[in-house]
């Protein structure tokens, strides 16, 4: 355990004596490595020449902007009506295509219920008499 702490701090002792250097020989060397000095000093940005004086501006006027996002969410508002009755007729058509299946399944089922029950009803009356 001794053997390994005494590595494990030379190993520290190391590399701190080699970032020691790097950043010695990195500070006496004069080279500036920053490289977004450039990316702020744009010579083709003039603020006072870029903008338009006050009379030349063209603004937006706020009612038309509010008018035109209105009828757009009335044809969306009309669009999602027009998908939801369709929908709703799809559904009430499945619904009565289905009901008709039931009642029509739910009236064999019964004839065949009348039929058994007239057969048993004919058993019972043999074995009766």
């Amino acid at each position: 355990m001794k053997k390994m702490l005494k590595r494990l701090l030379g190993l520290a002792a190391i590399g701190t004596a080699a970032a020691g250097i790097f950043y010695y020989f990195k500070k006496n060397t004069g080279i500036d490595d920053d490289e977004f000095d450039d990316d702020f000093s744009d010579d083709d940005f003039d603020l006072d020449n870029d903008l338009k004086s006050a009379s030349d501006r063209e603004y937006v006027s706020l009612n038309s902007a509010a008018n035109a996002a209105k009828e757009k969410a009335e044809d969306v508002c009309e669009s999602v009506s027009e998908k939801v009755e369709n929908a709703a007729e799809t559904v009430a058509e499945k619904a009565k295509d289905a009901a008709e299946d039931v009642a029509e399944k739910t009236k064999e089922a019964a004839e065949d219920v009348a039929e058994k029950a007239e057969d048993v009803a004919e058993a019972v009356a043999e074995k009766t008499e």
